[in-house]
């Protein structure tokens, strides 16, 4: 595929040199071809990329659009035989000039969809105003004819330098920066091409001030063919990824590509039109700030949709998800900062241990639908005895629950559990081997005082021994087990 390259500098060379005068006019029309070939080429690659990537594409293609105007309207003057050489028509460089408008937005542009409207209104904006700025500056230096003058010429000539080399170097921070596929080959593609698109036409610019060769038309020609056998060479494999810290710098810095393009465009202006060049900076100040308010108050929303999320991940993860209340996880979590408080504080916190009693004869003889919907009653009617916002219950596991009573002593952890064995046995949920025919619930409940020194371990491991206790002694009763001595 490189071979195209120069066959087709090789045929342009032998258009360029060795055909007659009155055919030169062939060598600008095969710029021309070379710059819609690589438009086509464009068109294909952007068919098969998602947006916003398509819209960079686009942008390059509008690009080559208003330098393919300027060359059509060079073709054309030089058809009519055009008595005197033009060394900067005015239509002509306008056009040549605005061809670095949507690389410009291109090299701004954020990919993000939910930027996009707020993007593409300023970007519209600061693009119009520097086509304004630029055709009021060229209307300044230049007549409605151009000029015959080398020294205009050589003002335009470091114009158009600053013009390539600015946008070559935004394309490459672009490129270094970008870490999605799509995005990243298209700078690589558009910081290749414009690297050749500022030395060639530099080369050429500075010798046809000089001396009118045609075979100079090889180095208008030359980066276009480039793009072409760039884009059809191109290979969808994966690169290496680029630094995390350069990505957030490039993407955070993009936009001021843009801003700094017309706050340059207004300097240059403000020396002959300086109201309008004041202007011009005014708007790129205020485009700019305008961007980074919507950009400062999307990563708020971000940052707030991502402590939202966080927020209610941690609560679901917290969460038995058959019966809605508090899992093992979060029993252990409010445990150790109960525990760790009244150390700190001197003051109690009770621990009961709650079994089901006899539920696996439920699951055995009414099956396990039957087993879960009880789950969810009991839990409901433990939760519903507690009613301070300070008592925490949580299914321990199985049918085994727990509720921790902060600022609860012995007394009062006593009187709770009776009243949850209570409520439970107020539900009057069948059952078919206990007693009463019912479902019933034993409970074993410890106090730790926040005095003595024992640890969690201990402290469950009391509330336990309460519960078997209980168990012993008949089920569908409560047993309180004190912690009596200091763990040393």
């Amino acid at each position: 595929m490189w071979a195209i390259l120069p066959a087709c500098l090789l045929l342009h060379g032998i258009i360029a040199t060795c055909l007659s005068d009155r055919l030169a006019p062939l060598s600008t029309f095969w710029i021309v071809l070379a710059e819609l070939a690589a438009m086509a080429a464009i068109l294909c690659v952007a068919r098969n990329v998602p947006y916003p990537v398509r819209a960079f594409w686009f942008l390059l293609v509008c690009s080559i659009m208003f330098h393919s105007t300027a060359m059509g309207l060079d073709f054309i003057a030089e058809i009519r035989n055009t008595p005197e050489f033009n060394y900067v028509p005015q239509l002509q460089i306008f056009f040549s000039m605005l061809y670095g408008v949507p690389l410009l937005v291109a090299v701004s542009m954020q990919s993000e969809r939910r930027m996009w409207a707020v993007t593409r209104t300023i970007h519209a904006i600061l693009s119009i105003a520097i086509g304004t700025v630029l055709y009021l500056q060229l209307l300044t230096l230049l007549s409605m004819n151009g000029s015959r003058n080398p020294a205009d010429a050589n003002v335009i000539v470091r114009l158009f330098d600053g013009i390539d080399v600015f946008l070559a170097t935004a394309s490459t921070l672009r490129w270094l920066g970008s870490n999605e596929f799509q995005e990243r080959r298209f700078f690589r593609i558009l910081t290749l091409f414009l690297w050749i698109n500022a030395i060639f036409p530099a080369i050429h610019n500075r010798v046809i001030i000089h001396h009118d060769y045609v075979w100079l038309d090889l180095f208008i020609s030359s980066p276009y063919v480039f793009l072409l056998v760039l884009i059809a060479t191109a290979q969808d494999r994966p690169e290496r990824p680029p630094s995390i810290i350069l990505v957030r710098a490039v993407r955070a810095g993009s936009p001021i590509f843009l801003t700094i393009a017309l706050v340059f465009a207004g300097i240059i202006a403000s020396r002959s039109h300086f109201y309008i060049g004041l202007t011009a900076i005014l708007l790129s100040v205020v485009g700019y700030a305008v961007l980074n308010i919507f950009t400062h108050s999307q990563a708020l929303e971000t940052e707030e949709s991502l402590l939202a999320s966080n927020i209610n991940l941690e609560r679901l993860v917290g969460i038995d998800s058959l019966t809605g209340i508090a899992n093992r996880r979060a029993f252990d979590k409010v445990l150790h900062r109960e525990f760790a408080s009244a150390q700190r504080t001197k003051r109690p916190v009770s621990l009961l241990m709650i079994d089901v009693d006899h539920f696996k004869q439920i699951n055995d003889m009414n099956g396990h639908l039957v087993g879960d919907d009880y789950l969810i009653h009991i839990a409901d009617a433990l939760r519903g005895a507690l009613p301070r916002v300070t008592d925490f219950i949580a299914r321990y596991g199985g049918e085994e629950f727990s509720a921790i009573l902060p600022a609860t002593d012995g007394a009062g952890a006593v009187k709770a559990a009776e009243k949850l064995r209570e409520s439970i046995a107020g539900l009057r949920l069948a059952h078919p081997t206990t007693p009463s025919k019912t479902v019933t619930v034993s409970i074993g409940v410890s106090t730790f005082s926040g005095l003595t020194r024992h640890s969690i371990a201990s402290f469950i491991k009391a509330a336990d021994h309460a519960l078997y206790k209980a168990k012993r002694q008949g089920r569908n009763l409560y047993e309180f087990s004190a912690l009596e001595r200091d763990e040393m």
